[in-house]
């Protein structure tokens, strides 16, 4: 993640890579707006100031768009106990399953 680079080039720690991670990943799986505002408005109170910066600037628009919530809306589901994967293979896969299934309806 670009994170990771961003948390090297700032002089902080493999822990600090694991706990910036895991807060961007917590908040890229909520369920809804809400959700995602009131985990965010905890954890940048937790954040570092620079964090709280770097991710306003680079990081929140790329989060916003690939949230679990704003995924769902644009018709895509995510598959129970794995979620909305990048593996190329297993998108693809995912879309020809959903596309099996598909119903045409008359509207």
């Amino acid at each position: 993640m670009l994170f990771q680079t961003w948390v090297k080039s700032s002089g902080g720690s493999l822990q600090d890579e694991n706990f910036y991670g895991s807060t961007v990943r917590s908040l890229l799986t909520t369920s809804d707006s809400s959700q995602y505002e009131n985990l965010l408005a905890d954890l940048t109170s937790r954040w570092s100031p620079a964090f709280v910066e770097y991710y306003q600037g680079d990081l929140q628009s790329a989060v916003l768009a690939s949230a679990d919530f704003a995924i769902r809306q644009s018709g895509v589901e995510s598959v129970p106990y794995v979620g909305i994967t990048n593996n190329v293979s297993e998108s693809y896969n995912r879309v020809l399953k959903d596309f099996q299934n598909w119903k045409v309806c008359d509207n």
